[in-house]
């Protein structure tokens, strides 16, 4: 067993935490955030000072995952965390269905109720949300967000750093290309651009 850091005592990071503690394989849950407000405990469990602290504080036994919701952000840390050879861990809460015959990158959190197919490959340092579903034979590449309760279909392709919104759905086969946005409870039924916003059922570009 081993420390797990947290990067981001915000809500996405103490959600992490929550799951982690059903999980039960940590002796410790301590957190870093950069936020001079956020005092020196959060939830019961410690933060032991900024992000910069990781270099000093992370041991050979700790694992370490990113709690940010925002996805260029989380690559950045992300990049940090792997150039001080601290491991990532990924982390699947216990009542979420991930498949063994899907493949989940280092730093990727899968949230309570969610559900990954078989045959997917989702990269790293993904969210795969609350209550989000992603089908058969998706690959989601590294950084990508897919927000609770969306529904990715089977087959999808989705690009680095796009961000997938509440309750929207994507249909089966379709390509998302990298950084796109796509607005809650927009419908995605045609490909995608890279760096653009759909919204809207269809979804459609914003202009």
């Amino acid at each position: 067993m081993s420390r797990l850091i947290i990067l981001g005592c915000g809500g996405h990071g103490r959600v992490i935490a929550d799951m982690a503690e059903r999980v039960g394989v940590y002796t410790s849950i301590v957190f870093l955030d950069n936020d001079p407000d956020a005092g020196d405990r959060v939830g019961g469990m410690k933060i032991l000072g900024p992000f910069s602290e990781l270099e000093s504080i992370a041991s050979r036994e700790d694992h370490c995952v990113v709690g940010i919701g925002d996805n260029q952000l989380r690559s950045k840390l992300t990049a940090v965390v792997e150039s001080l050879h601290v491991p990532l861990a990924t982390i699947i809460d216990p009542s979420a269905s991930v498949s063994d015959g899907s493949v989940l990158g280092a730093g990727t959190v899968v949230m309570p109720r969610a559900v990954v197919n078989t045959g997917s490959v989702v990269g790293r340092g993904c969210i795969i949300n609350t209550a989000s579903s992603v089908d058969h034979d998706c690959r989601i590449s590294e950084f990508v967000h897919i927000s609770p309760g969306a529904n990715i279909g089977g087959d999808v392709r989705i690009g680095e750093c796009s961000w997938i919104g509440i309750g929207s759905s994507v249909r089966h086969g379709i390509e998302i290309g990298c950084r796109v946005v796509v607005g809650s409870g927009a419908a995605v039924v045609s490909e995608i651009d890279d760096d653009l916003t759909v919204v809207g059922v269809p979804a459609k570009p914003m202009h």
